[in-house]
């Protein structure tokens, strides 16, 4: 056949339903076949130890250089690097693949049927370096990012289209482009490996697709409480991430609509999202919630994304610009608290009114932003066919 499509899961617990997400990649082998497209489909065993035996059967377990063994059409790696990060194993299988597309696929979640060969079809008029699956939730919707144009474009654009608000590379990427590029999952970190790669893909590979109307990545919530991104670390552990982000050559050499993007998102998304976590969790101590440590931190790495911004972020909402000021010189959680109620209290209006003025209207206002999404739900740009 004249292309291919490895799908690539990754399996650090044997609890998780991967069987599932095995069976949802195999049950499209014949509907592939039919258009000349091979599919392989290779499970990498991450740190199982002597349970990998078991799970792949007959497969060799052991170290990371381990030979792999086919068995009933799927490919069995072991990846043991002693790091709870599903970049390791993805790397593996990253290094080892022959195939024209990849694509990832987390243990615990699932191809929805027709999906690969969709997608496949999605990639062929323009030849994409990338075809980003539409993303279903747990809650059965479609998640409306990232935030492409009403218009509907064939090829989409990094900024036009906000492509910065999706940090994960589900979907088909093409092998040979990712080789050009540099594309590697971070090592070494227990959260945020995927997020400069998938930035790195979307805003500088060749074009990058969407989809419209097609079945979709499924997530699901049986990941169980041992999945990594669910518990509550200190700023530096969690962002340990965005410190490699900001100071990567490509983004630091980036224009500066293009670094702005990213850090609106990276605020908006990230940074936001963790003071609002902090300020309602409870069962944590409050000072290990927020300290002088956190508080420094935050002070720190806000002010880096504000720089890397190119010195100012005049599109974020007037309440998410004040409590990123006020984190900045809580010096306790309760004063963090204080500063998130007045978060909360400030509303629709203070989510539409941007720091400035000025950026009333710009692309990447949040008024701006519910217009089109208005706009996006008539056209049906997330709605399936």
């Amino acid at each position: 056949m004249s292309q291919s499509i490895e799908v690539v899961i990754p399996v650090h617990d044997v609890q998780r339903p991967f069987k599932r997400a095995v069976g949802s990649a195999l049950e499209q082998r014949a509907e592939l076949s039919r258009l000349g497209v091979e599919l392989r489909v290779t499970v990498v065993l991450h740190n199982l130890g002597a349970a990998a035996g078991e799970v792949s059967k007959d497969s060799q377990a052991g170290s990371e250089s381990a030979a792999s063994t086919a068995l009933d059409g799927v490919t069995w790696l072991t990846c043991d690097d002693g790091v709870r990060s599903p970049a390791g194993p993805r790397n593996r299988a990253l290094d080892e693949s022959t195939a024209t597309f990849l694509s990832f696929l987390d243990s615990d979640d699932h191809l929805e049927p027709g999906s690969l060969a969709a997608w496949w079809k999605a990639a062929q008029p323009d030849s994409a370096s990338a075809v980003i699956a539409p993303l279903r939730t747990p809650e059965g919707t479609i998640l409306p990012a990232p935030r492409i144009r009403p218009s509907k474009p064939a090829v989409l654009d990094a900024l036009k289209d906000g492509l910065a608000y999706r940090s994960v590379p589900y979907g088909l990427l093409r092998r040979s482009v990712l080789t050009d590029i540099g594309f590697r999952y971070a090592e070494g970190l227990r959260t945020g490996e995927d997020i400069e790669a998938t930035l790195k893909l979307w805003f500088r590979s060749g074009p990058v697709c969407y989809p419209y109307g097609s079945p979709a990545y499924h997530q699901t919530d049986d990941s169980g409480a041992g999945r990594v991104t669910s518990s509550l670390s200190n700023l530096a552990d969690e962002f340990r991430w965005l410190e490699r982000l900001l100071g990567s050559e490509w983004l630091q050499q980036a224009q500066v609509a293009e670094r702005r993007a990213v850090a609106l998102k990276v605020l908006r998304v990230h940074g936001i999202g963790a003071l609002l976590r902090r300020a309602g969790a409870s069962g944590v101590p409050d000072d290990a919630l927020w300290n002088e440590a956190e508080r420094a931190y935050w002070s720190d790495i806000s002010s880096q994304l504000y720089a890397f911004a190119g010195g100012s972020l005049p599109e974020l909402s007037r309440r998410d610009a004040e409590l990123t000021q006020a984190a900045a010189a809580a010096a306790d959680v309760q004063s963090l608290r204080t500063a998130v109620e007045r978060h909360r209290a400030a509303g629709r209006l203070g989510d539409l009114v941007p720091a400035s003025p000025a950026a009333f209207l710009s692309r990447d206002s949040v008024l701006r932003h519910y217009l089109t999404e208005r706009l996006r739900a008539r056209a049906g740009v997330f709605s399936r066919s």
